[in-house]
């Protein structure tokens, strides 16, 4: 499929995003090449999850995650749907990059992750420098995969719900996120694809985080989820009037800072 034309453009145009608006933007800044806020996001919610680095696997799967089903829209409705499918995705998720960075290159933000250099934590703390935390681009991708594949098909979505919030869960696990890094991501869904991310999505993903784990205590869960969503309905009333969703997300990091 990625040697068709199309695809492979796509495909290119992405790779490119990435390098540039995601690993340059950061390392610029870390190397002292140029100076961007960076805001601490930490949230003392994120203490009540545990630090659990076999996650990390669950973690790395989220380009996986949307690069699999793929196969699943070539089973069912043929490859050229299949080519057409990845064009538009790779476009979204190539723009989910491109705003994100807008926010980046105005105030970054980190949390602060366990020392933990074993495994493949080691190339984590290698190739991230950990600078882009609001929004989450994890929790962007998996909320973009879920909802772009359940429009193609209703079935392959109802599957993909229960990955993207194991991988959700696992911002938290492994230290990556804060709480305050998914309801950033969520509104930015709900911006980028509105017709995709309605509020009846934001509020079921948010009720799924940690509803089935023993890891985390019951009270513990209520209160992540009771805050993802209040910070995310937040976000909504305040940017009702902007034009963007970035300008909302950027007064939510002037806030944290000066908390």
């Amino acid at each position: 499929m990625i040697r068709h034309r199309d695809p492979a453009a796509a495909a290119a145009r992405f790779v490119t995003t990435v390098l540039t608006d995601f690993f340059w933007l950061q390392f610029s800044v870390r190397l002292g090449l140029r100076r961007v806020r960076v805001v601490d996001v930490d949230h003392p919610l994120d203490a009540l999850v545990p630090f659990e680095p076999a996650r990390v696997g669950v973690y790395l799967d989220f380009i996986a995650f949307w690069i699999r089903p793929l196969d699943d829209v070539r089973r069912l409705h043929g490859a050229t749907a299949q080519r057409r499918a990845a064009v538009e995705f790779l476009g979204l998720i190539r723009r989910c990059y491109q705003e994100a960075a807008e926010v980046y290159g105005t105030t970054m933000s980190t949390t602060r992750r366990p020392r933990y250099l074993r495994g493949r934590f080691l190339a984590i703390h290698a190739f991230d420098p950990h600078l882009l935390c609001v929004p989450s681009l994890h929790i962007m991708v998996v909320v973009l995969a879920w909802t772009f594949y359940r429009r193609l098909d209703a079935a392959l979505g109802a599957r993909l719900f229960g990955g993207a919030v194991a991988i959700a869960d696992t911002v938290l696990y492994i230290k990556q996120h804060s709480v305050n890094c998914i309801p950033a991501a969520l509104y930015a869904m709900g911006r980028i694809t509105p017709d995709d991310v309605t509020e009846a999505d934001v509020e079921a993903f948010t009720a799924a985080l940690f509803a089935d784990t023993a890891s985390v205590a019951p009270d513990a869960a209520a209160a992540i989820r009771a805050h993802v969503l209040e910070t995310w309905r937040a976000l909504v009333a305040d940017g009702a009037s902007d034009s963007s969703w970035q300008p909302a997300v950027l007064r939510l990091l002037a806030e944290l800072d000066r908390a």
